[in-house]
């Protein structure tokens, strides 16, 4: 029996409902869940609040988003050691982040809504006071909701679909040491300047924040910096 939610933190029992339904395997791995409309109205919650909810999910590594096809529960696989990240995959990510995440910032500083900074706003909370953890989920979390301000649906769910690639650039940028206060202050800036609606801004503090991603990680990025690896 679905019962509609409470006022209070709606997004979050969005997430809450459905890591139950995963973890407890009512969702298997490959189902999709239903539609947003379906969501919203089994929940009694509107569809930007279903959004927010998913891409907490996402961020967890439970659902991926097929652009065009819905949200599909993934497969979870343990990272392992002999499992890692190839670098070569992770600069190929932030080649088609750099793409899609840019132009994404400038529309958002043009187009965002007060309720966008509000999620901003909160996802800069939990970067700051969480575990390492929060503070990597916060981060993916702070990106789609930039994609959701630039008012482009389209680019909001192809940012949205590559959220499992996006986690990794993140969790492998935040472990290196002495990380943690310069990406804050970057996402702050970033904040603000889609805050005072400053599109040029916002795209060049998007651009600067990725690129700088980049060379923590001493990747390859095809086409930045004349095509050459960090090292």
């Amino acid at each position: 029996m679905v019962t509609k939610l409470l006022s209070t933190t709606r997004s979050h029992q969005v997430t809450e409902y459905f890591e139950t339904l995963i973890r407890q395997h009512i969702y298997e791995p490959g189902d999709k869940l239903p539609t947003l409309q379906e969501m919203a109205r089994v929940l009694g919650v509107s569809k930007s609040t279903i959004r927010e909810g998913l891409a907490a999910l996402a961020a967890h590594g439970l659902i991926e988003v097929r652009h065009g096809s819905g949200y599909f529960v993934r497969t979870l696989q343990p990272e392992t050691p002999d499992n890692p990240e190839p670098k070569r995959d992770l600069g190929q990510v932030l080649f088609v982040r750099l793409q899609l995440e840019v132009p994404a910032a400038k529309l958002a500083a043009k187009h965002r809504t007060d309720e966008d900074l509000d999620k901003l706003g909160r996802c800069l909370d939990r970067m700051r006071l969480g575990s390492l953890s929060e503070a990597i989920t916060a981060d993916l979390e702070f990106h789609l909701v930039v994609a959701e301000a630039s008012g482009n649906g389209v680019l909001r769910d192809v940012i949205a679909s590559l959220s499992g690639q996006t986690r990794s650039t993140i969790k492998y940028s935040r472990a290196l040491a002495g990380t943690e206060g310069d990406l804050f202050q970057k996402h702050v800036d970033l904040f603000e300047a889609i805050r005072d609606h400053n599109d040029v801004q916002a795209e060049s503090l998007m651009h600067a924040h990725l690129y700088d991603t980049a060379q923590r990680l001493r990747v390859l990025v095809p086409g930045e910096g004349g095509g050459r690896s960090f090292k």
